[in-house]
C-alpha cells in the first residue's frame, strides 16, 4: 500500500511539475487579411477568410470549432461553422486561412435583399462574432472575438 502511495505521489509531483512549466501566451489576431465568398445562395454561404496570426507559444495550437454569429450588411444570417481544423504552429507569424460555412436561418427572408444587393455590387459586409475553441494537450480554452470585414466576390 505503502508502494502504491509513493508511486501515485510521484506521478503527481513529476504531473504538476509538467503544468507548471508550460506558459501560456494568448494567440492574437492581429488583423483580418482577406475575405473571399466562395459560394452565396439563398441557403446559406461558404468564404475563406486570410488572417494574420501571431503564437508566440513553444507549442501548435489548434483551433476546432466556432460558437459564432455571422452578419450580412447588418444583418443576422445564421450561425457561423468551421469546415476544418485550423493549426497555429508554435512561435509562428504568418497568415492562416479559414474557412467557414453558414447555413441561413429557417424563414431569414429579411437576408434576401442583402443577397441580391451582395451579387450585384459583387461585395458584402461580413461580420463574425462569438468565440473560438481551441485546444493544446489536453488544456483547451474559448477565446472572445468580433471582426467586421468588407469582403470580395
Amino acid at each position: 500500500m505503502q508502494r502504491f502511495l509513493r508511486s501515485n505521489f510521484l506521478l503527481a509531483l513529476i504531473f504538476s511539475a509538467a503544468l507548471t512549466s508550460c506558459n501560456y501566451d494568448d494567440v492574437e489576431v492581429k488583423e483580418v487579411r482577406s475575405v473571399k465568398i466562395d459560394r452565396l445562395d439563398g441557403k446559406g454561404i461558404t468564404f475563406t477568410a486570410s488572417l494574420w496570426v501571431e503564437n508566440p507559444n513553444a507549442y501548435r495550437i489548434k483551433v476546432t470549432g466556432t460558437d459564432a454569429d455571422l452578419y450580412l450588411s447588418g444583418k443576422h444570417a445564421g450561425n457561423a461553422k468551421l469546415l476544418n481544423t485550423i493549426t497555429v504552429p508554435a512561435r509562428y507569424k504568418g497568415a492562416v486561412d479559414v474557412d467557414v460555412r453558414t447555413d441561413f436561418d429557417e424563414g431569414s427572408l429579411a437576408i434576401l435583399p442583402v443577397i441580391i444587393s451582395a451579387g450585384m455590387k459583387r461585395k458584402v459586409d461580413l461580420r463574425a462574432a462569438g468565440h473560438l475553441r481551441a485546444r493544446s494537450f489536453l488544456i483547451g480554452k474559448k477565446f472572445p472575438f468580433d471582426y467586421t470585414h468588407e469582403a470580395k466576390f
